[in-house]
């Protein structure tokens, strides 16, 4: 355990500026959301919007464009927040083919020591990243929340924010999980993040076309975004505990595979 923390933290430190953007960067779009909120709301527009809205159409989108509180978690539902959660776990990930590729590992392992201490290590990495990114995002919203909501606002519930942030972080790990896979038998860093990118970018498509078309609803399950729902998340539904097993089970399933296919390769 010992040489797992310490090859974790050289990995975080490599990583510092990457993370360290990451979050900066998520912070900032949280406060722009909230800024933002804010103008509509002491402008009337959010009043505006809901009376122009049909029923139907507020409830479908959970208000999202007629609330402070819809708009205020708008950062969490984003797509490109999404993906650009799930590029960075994926980008942590493919460690193990880029020590490859570089021949870093050949110092890894010049010590004697399992092979499972470098995948391990990732997975920590992984999960410190996928945390500290969620954390700065909280971190965001209260204070953005505490600060900046007007008196006459509508505040999204805490137990809302915990749900999505969860479900988020839940998601980008089972990305992490799939990416960690297939670098645990690649030699290039640029086959895993292109394969792993393709295969994001295909499941968040067939689950958003499941949404609305029936025929491809039982396929589109097989996708991780299935397990993401945002909009139901801000309109009041609970967390489903079966979004959050199953999004882990994944993250699991790919931590042991990488641990058993890294293990038998040859290096």
């Amino acid at each position: 355990m010992k040489g797992v923390l310490t090859l974790a933290v050289h990995s975080l430190r490599r990583r510092r500026a990457l993370l360290s953007v990451t979050a900066l960067l998520l912070i900032a779009f949280q406060f722009f959301m909230i800024i933002a909120a804010r103008s509509l709301e002491l402008s009337g527009r959010f009043r505006e919007f809901g009376a122009l809205l049909p029923a139907f159409v507020s409830e479908l989108t959970n208000m999202m464009a007629a609330s402070f509180a819809g708009f205020a978690l708008f950062g969490y539902s984003h797509p490109l927040v999404q993906l650009f959660l799930v590029a960075t776990a994926i980008g942590v990930a493919s460690e193990p083919a880029t020590e490859v590729e570089t021949k870093f590992i050949d110092l890894l392992l010049a010590r004697p020591q399992h092979r499972s201490v470098v995948i391990n290590r990732t997975i920590v990495v992984l999960v410190v990243a996928g945390v500290g990114a969620m954390l700065s995002m909280l971190l965001a919203t209260w204070a953005g929340l505490r600060w900046l909501a007007p008196p006459t606002a509508r505040l999204p519930e805490p137990r809302v924010i915990v749900s999505l942030a969860t479900n988020l972080t839940c998601l980008t790990l089972a990305w992490g999980g799939i990416a960690l896979a297939l670098a645990s038998v690649s030699t290039r860093r640029t086959t895993v993040v292109a394969v792993s990118g393709l295969l994001a970018f295909a499941a968040f498509v067939l689950d958003y076309v499941g949404r609305f078309w029936d025929v491809v609803k039982p396929i589109a399950r097989a996708s991780p975004f299935h397990y993401f729902d945002p909009f139901a998340l801000i309109g009041g539904r609970p967390l489903a505990t079966s979004d959050v097993v199953t999004l882990l089970a994944i993250f699991i399933a790919g931590a042991v595979i990488a641990n058993v296919a890294y293990a038998r390769r040859d290096l």
